[in-house]
């Protein structure tokens, strides 16, 4: 029985070629779609999954009241470590994790690579289980002068010899002995590193981690339980420690799930709210109704067929076949296409899957060698069928033997409403896709032309690493003598990234419960003209004033001003800690975090001559590939050992909307899939309307009808749909695009213009994809279609 179902199903499809192409090539559009965004999600779903136990795996979260809200970051004080392993009960395994100043140059012989790294706890490995190439987990970390090193660190230093004990050193000084070679963390993994090396090295390097207490929050702290039930009593003492250790601090710590840090690292008031979690449901039901506007595409053009399928199913009626019997056929034979179009769409995926990762700068792969990953591809093959075939065969397979027979059955009578539903909400979901794509985009061009308060065109930043740490002064003399640059600074921390606050300043009339955070920017003289800031009132640091360099003055942003209440700032004196310091200068606000977020208060303090970073002004009468030679020249002639690198602000800045760029990307990526796919489910329709029509065609042109008029004949019915649509996508737009919009503090309005945008250009596409098969009909010969009768 199934051999012959299978035997018609196929002498079908191949008796209309047309027919089957077209449901086909719509079928692996969508399935091809939904899988390459269900891959992206799930590669987003298994971050972190590769660590055993991660169930009893924690992370330290920091819960900071003040300004009526609460502050939640992962930073956590240095002794938090020790005392939640004294402290807390069931505690397995507790590790710190810092990566400042980790990174830097790691050599061997004359062969000096600059990579990242992390200072970690000996513990580290006892929480999460790197696998290790060579040597021993338990003893990697266990030397003060160790290091663990990737496979492919291993390999860019060693080449094929053995890196067990060699001596590497780091930043041309350090020497420290391989004790390890892991693995590579998987692409999919949160913290990412070249190498690891132990917390003694940072406290050697750092004059102030060993004394850190309480207040200061610099590293990450990871918990592992002995039992996911001693969740509750070990997150109740932590909530504890802050408070207890540090007298008037109303911080509390809590433990967090280590697995759920990359999809839902959003909080609200010391909760998590989501994060990542919203756009992949975003993309799970864009992957979703792709699909289903592939299964719509099939009820379509097979519902639109019934004439031709109703003598077949009349006649094997007559001849004593059951509904049953043909609504498997039917079935079947949507199974059998489904099949065939699975195929096809994993050929898709493998040849764009390489595209898709370089455009999104991630590492999907399909999983050939796991049975799981095939038993879902029949799966999906399988309900595809049964959801696309569903409704033909039921519709097909209810026809009257005797109508069909006599004549009188007339196809589509009941197949017609359902067919208009059915495109009604493909082009519902098709206007939804284009007003999102236009939205995103004006949102990122609204944030990306917001004043952000400096210059960022040539200005570039190079890190002050090795000899160039003690040596600015000279590079940026030597420079500004070469015309290379016309202004420079010194910086504690780049311009694109934030990461310094404090609660730690006090002012006149200040009120005892108002607690302020503060960004803390530190910078060295030159600052207002390198970084094209605008001062608003005082000065800047100066070599003029050797007090500036003695912590006891201080600049500060408008936001910082109107926070304190000061009308007069300059000349005022507040307290940093338990130091009075004088505000000497105002300028206005700039953008150091994310340009989405209102600027907090922020104030500077100048650190001379000593750098993390270097900021330099090009000269613009220079070609800028000159400009960067000749800074590159003298980075080698200052700090040879380590390879010059010039970062630009612009391209820096930029980089922080890479994650709207992305949904941006994907929606239209996706969008334009789904639009095409609907346009093939439209324009299979439109053929086939055309087709039924062809006498009537004929006899209007021998009537004296236009081709224009037969082409709006043969149209309009489909626009009315595609109208319809506009009207039911715009308000669901108006409310989604609305809630999106709003995690943002600044954002655009939904303009009237948007949603006309995307009604026109969905129009254009039906019109577009009906006026072919309306034009081809319409100035066919009718002589031709009149000669049958």
């Amino acid at each position: 029985m199934i051999k012959n179902y299978i035997k018609i199903a196929w002498r079908n499809i191949k008796r209309h070629k047309g027919f089957s192409l077209i449901n086909a090539g719509g079928l692996s559009l969508g399935m091809a779609s939904c899988l390459l965004l269900l891959l992206y999600v799930g590669y987003h779903f298994n971050f972190d999954k590769q660590f055993d136990n991660l169930d009893r795996i924690y992370i330290v979260e920091n819960n900071q009241p003040g300004e009526d809200k609460i502050y939640t970051f992962s930073a956590t004080p240095a002794p938090m470590a020790n005392a939640i392993k004294t402290q807390a009960p069931g505690v397995e395994a507790v590790s710190r994790l810092c990566s400042y100043t980790a990174g830097g140059l790691i050599s061997y012989k004359d062969n000096g690579l600059k990579k990242s790294g992390v200072f970690v706890d000996a513990s580290y490995f006892s929480i999460f289980n790197y696998k290790f190439l060579q040597g021993d987990a338990a003893k990697a970390l266990a030397q003060p002068n160790s290091i663990v090193i990737t496979q492919d660190l291993a390999i860019a230093l060693f080449g094929k010899e053995e890196a067990l004990n060699k001596v590497i050193r780091r930043n041309d000084k350090t020497p420290l002995t391989v004790t390890g070679v892991i693995e590579n963390p998987a692409p999919n993994t949160t913290f990412q590193f070249d190498y690891l090396l132990p917390w003694a090295v940072f406290e050697n390097e750092v004059s102030w981690a060993k004394t850190s207490g309480w207040g200061s929050n610099f590293c990450r702290t990871f918990v592992k339980l002995k039992d996911a039930a001693d969740f509750k009593p070990a997150d109740g003492v932590v909530r504890k420690l802050i408070a207890q250790n540090n007298t008037g601090d109303k911080a509390v710590a809590m433990l967090f799930p280590y697995g759920d840090i990359h999809l839902h690292n959003t909080f609200e008031n010391g909760k998590s709210v989501g994060g990542m979690i919203s756009q992949l449901h975003i993309f799970e039901i864009l992957a979703f109704c792709i699909l289903l506007i592939a299964c719509v595409n099939f009820m379509n053009l097979s519902t639109a067929r019934s004439e031709e399928r109703a003598r077949e199913v009349g006649i094997r009626k007559a001849i004593g076949s059951g509904r049953n019997m043909l609504i498997w056929q039917f079935i079947s034979e949507s199974v059998l296409l489904c099949i065939f179009s699975m195929v096809v769409a994993v050929i898709i995926l493998a040849a764009v899957i390489p595209s898709f990762n370089n455009l999104l700068n991630i590492k999907l792969s399909l999983p050939y060698q796991q049975w799981y990953f095939w038993a879902g591809l029949l799966s999906l093959a399988l309900v595809t069928g049964l959801i696309s075939g569903s409704y033909p065969a039921f519709y097909l397979s209810s026809f009257k033997p005797i109508k069909v027979l006599k004549g009188t059955f007339k196809a589509g009578a009941n197949g017609l409403p359902v067919r208009k539903v059915l495109v009604v909400v493909q082009f519902v979901f098709a206007v939804f896709l284009i007003s999102s794509t236009i939205c995103i985009y004006r949102q990122i061009k609204f944030i990306q032309d917001k004043s952000i308060g400096y210059d960022k065109n040539n200005l570039v930043q190079i890190k002050a690493e090795g000899s160039l740490a003690n040596k600015s002064e000279v590079l940026i003399n030597q420079l500004k003598s070469e015309g290379i640059i016309t202004h420079a600074t010194t910086l504690q921390q780049d311009i694109t990234t934030n990461g310094n606050n404090t609660w730690d300043l006090d002012w006149p009339g200040k009120q005892p419960n108002n607690r302020i955070l503060f960004d803390a920017f530190f910078t060295g003289y030159d600052l207002v003209h390198t970084a094209g800031l605008t001062l608003v009132a005082g000065r800047e640091f100066s070599t003029e004033y050797p007090s500036d360099t003695a912590g006891t003055t201080m600049m500060i942003n408008e936001t910082a001003a109107k926070a304190m209440n000061l009308a007069h700032p300059v000349g005022s004196i507040i307290k940093y800690g338990n130091r009075p310091v004088t505000i000497v200068g105002v300028y206005k606000d700039f953008v150091w975090g994310s340009p989405y977020q209102k600027t907090a208060p922020m104030f500077s303090q100048c650190i001379g001559s000593n750098a993390s970073v270097i900021a330099m002004r090009l000269n613009n009468n220079n070609s800028i590939s000159h400009n960067i030679e000749a800074i590159e020249k003298q980075m080698k002639l200052i700090n040879p050992a380590y390879p010059p690198v010039v970062k630009f602000v612009d391209a820096d800045f930029e980089a922080k909307f890479q994650n709207e760029k992305l949904l941006g990307t994907l929606a239209n990526l996706f969008g334009g899939l789904a639009i095409v796919i609907s346009c093939l489910g439209l324009f299979g329709l439109a053929a086939y309307a055309a087709e039924q029509r062809t006498k009537e065609i004929g006899v209007r042109k021998v009537l004296g009808a236009s081709v224009s008029s037969l082409v709006a004949l043969l149209s309009k019915d489909f626009l009315k749909l595609v109208g319809i649509a506009i009207a039911l996508a715009v308000p669901l737009s108006i409310w989604s695009l609305n809630k999106w919009l709003q995690n943002y503090e600044y954002h655009i309005g939904i303009s009237w213009w948007i949603l006309a945008m995307a009604g026109m250009i969905t129009i254009m596409i039906a019109l577009i994809t009906v006026s072919f098969q309306a034009i081809k009909a319409a100035l066919s010969n009718p002589v031709k279609s009149l000669r049958s009768e």
